[in-house]
């Protein structure tokens, strides 16, 4: 009878308690095997072996988990990276994508979703939380909404996709590091340019 394959992970996190429990986990799903944490990217590239999945953070001393993902993808090809991280911003969720994670995991799903995420990558698939895959639909929904929104700034259309994630004002306000009354006012403006009055009618709007 043939061995099942042990799909060998790497964890890439400077939160020691953080990697620690989640290697202790990975250990914990049977056909999973964590065989090194490291506390930065570079040192994974210096001193590194491959893996078939690495978890990889994105707020990390020395070099980030963004520009991570190209140089260990050079290395190791045969890799699937899956970010692991508190960054939920659209932007960043696409940067990673582009560079060629195969997964988008925030740090408050991973307890319920770990064997999950894991089972699904190496199986050749690709798994983003549903928190995350969330934001990405609403982004496309502000784009598909085209000219409706094309007169929004910058930072209204910023606002406006926070609004179509659920965030509140105050949420709002800590993400762009922006007062209240500075939320309020790109609301109103939006609001204001878009001929609406309510958040209901710009999640139809959205939708339109």
């Amino acid at each position: 009878m043939e061995a099942t394959k042990k799909y060998q992970i790497i964890i890439l996190e400077d939160d020691f308690y953080l990697a620690k429990l989640l290697k202790e986990r990975i250990n914990a799903i049977q056909d999973f095997s964590c065989m090194s944490i490291y506390s930065n990217p570079v040192e994974y590239l210096s001193k590194g072996t491959p893996a078939d999945i690495i978890l990889l953070d994105i707020v990390m001393p020395e070099m980030t988990g963004l520009e991570a993902i190209e140089p260990i993808l050079a290395k190791y090809p045969k890799t699937s990276i899956i970010m692991n991280t508190i960054k939920d911003d659209v932007e960043t969720i696409f940067e990673a994508l582009k560079k060629g994670a195969l997964g988008y995991v925030d740090k408050q799903s991973y307890d319920i979703s770990l064997e999950e995420i894991l089972r699904t990558v190496a199986s050749g698939g690709a798994y983003m939380t549903p928190k995350i895959a969330r934001k990405i639909f609403n982004s496309f929904q502000v784009k598909k909404a085209g000219k409706q929104f094309e007169n929004l700034t910058p930072r209204e259309r910023d606002v406006t996709t926070a609004i179509l994630d659920g965030l509140s004002y105050k949420m709002i306000a800590v993400k762009f590091n922006i007062s209240i009354d500075t939320v309020r006012m790109n609301v109103k403006n939006v609001y204001r340019k878009l001929n609406i009055n309510s958040k209901g009618e710009l999640f139809n709007l959205s939708k339109s």
